[in-house]
């Protein structure tokens, strides 16, 4: 596999996110290389994607370093030992839902559906990121987060003392 490791400083959690966005929005098409596979990630729904997101195993980073990942990345070093937590499962989850809009439009139709990302801590201080999605034709936000074995898709793994809620439009990518 060819992949390149690269650095940058991330000061804030509204950086992480940034990231998130960037990876999922360039990388969105790494989740059609699975389709070839075994996995058919492109066709399953998001129950079963949740499912099997949230069945790879959980690595978290190491002290005092953030890997973020793109999709590609995550996938196929997944079991390996390398870093794959909750904000590599967001990005995986973003560009599932990309991949799912992108797949409609270029068969002529619209998108499906829409998504934001939330960070969250049980207290006042930031810990933990996933996504919310919701059908274009719906206002209810559907919580996301296959991070731990414990989380039931469909439900917020917790509530939160903090909360804050980001568009892939506040960012310029």
């Amino acid at each position: 596999m060819d992949t390149k490791i690269t650095t940058k400083p991330l000061t804030s959690y509204v950086d992480t996110v940034k990231q998130v966005f960037r990876l999922a929005e360039t990388y969105f098409k790494d989740l059609l290389e699975f389709d070839s596979l075994l996995v058919k990630l492109a066709s399953m729904d998001p129950e079963e994607f949740f499912k099997y997101i949230q069945a790879q195993q959980y690595v978290k980073d190491p002290p005092g370093i953030e890997f973020v990942n793109r999709p590609k990345i995550s996938l196929v070093l997944s079991g390996t030992g390398h870093p794959f937590d909750c904000d590599d499962r967001t990005v995986l989850s973003l560009a599932y839902f990309m991949l799912r809009n992108y797949m409609s439009k270029i068969t002529g139709g619209k998108e499906f559906f829409d998504y934001r990302v939330l960070v969250v801590g049980r207290n006042e201080n930031p810990h933990h990121i996933y996504i919310e999605y919701k059908k274009k034709d719906s206002i209810n936000w559907i919580p996301f987060d296959p991070t731990y074995p414990h989380n039931v898709y469909g439900v917020a793994p917790f509530s939160p003392g903090f909360i804050k809620i980001f568009h892939r439009d506040e960012f310029s990518l």
